[in-house]
């Protein structure tokens, strides 16, 4: 186990600390994964099998051998069909609430999570309160229970079996 951790760990830096230039093809590739196709939401252009998809696919590759930068073959596909055929959202103006609002819910939800679990410990919720007080006068409802129990065990058993007396009870 330990092991493989090292072992990816290792694969991880290497690849962090190649600084080897990044093939046209790769840089396409990457573009690919984040343009979405025009023509089949919730695809990407290199998932999409669509005419339109495959086109896009050559341009990014015209694009780049053109000498495009990234940002600017983006900005090519933006101009063209709108912010919607980026497949996240640019991290800037009204788009920053879809990168903010999850991450402000999650620290809302575990605070809030913290916060009951130390207050059940801590007996304060009115649950727990309730809880407590019940059990407080259940002993004696128990005992009346047992007491009514037991007398109605005496009342069924038949004459002269009671206490182990009468006939035959010596008998076995």
């Amino acid at each position: 186990m330990v092991f493989l951790f090292a072992a990816a760990l290792a694969a991880v830096l290497a690849a962090c600390g190649s600084d080897a230039p990044v093939s046209l093809e790769e840089q396409a590739q990457s573009i690919d994964r984040t343009l979405i196709c025009p023509v089949c939401p919730g695809e990407t252009i290199d998932q999409a099998q669509v005419e339109l998809a495959r086109q896009m696919r050559t341009v990014v590759r015209e694009k780049l051998a053109e000498g495009m930068t990234r940002d600017e073959v983006l900005r090519f596909f933006v101009e063209r069909y709108g912010e919607s055929v980026l497949a996240a959202p640019p991290k800037e103006g009204f788009n920053l609430i879809a990168w903010i609002v999850p991450i402000v819910a999650v620290l809302v939800g575990v605070v809030a999570v913290v916060l009951v679990v130390r207050a059940m410990r801590a007996g304060s919720l009115p649950l727990a309160r309730a809880e407590s007080r019940s059990e407080e006068g259940l002993e004696e409802y128990l005992a009346v229970v047992d007491m009514e129990i037991e007398g109605d065990q005496g009342a069924r058993r038949p004459p002269g079996r009671q206490s182990g007396t009468g006939p035959g009870a010596a008998n076995g």
